[in-house]
């Protein structure tokens, strides 16, 4: 159960596993898969995140 709940709250692309790597923007982040599988863009300030998923 405690592995589960760690997997949830690390940064790493859901198909392959590996680490995100995080680009901090004025206007919010972004976090991809080194592999391209994986794309999640934030914007705090209006609330939205958006996730581009099996982008090959």
């Amino acid at each position: 159960m405690l592995s589960y709940v760690k997997r949830l709250l690390t940064n790493t692309c859901p198909c392959c596993n590996d680490p995100l790597a995080h680009e901090h923007h004025p206007l919010g982040y972004v976090k991809s898969c080194a592999r391209g599988h994986y794309k999640e863009e934030t914007f705090s300030y209006l609330g939205v995140r958006i996730v581009y998923k099996d982008l090959e």
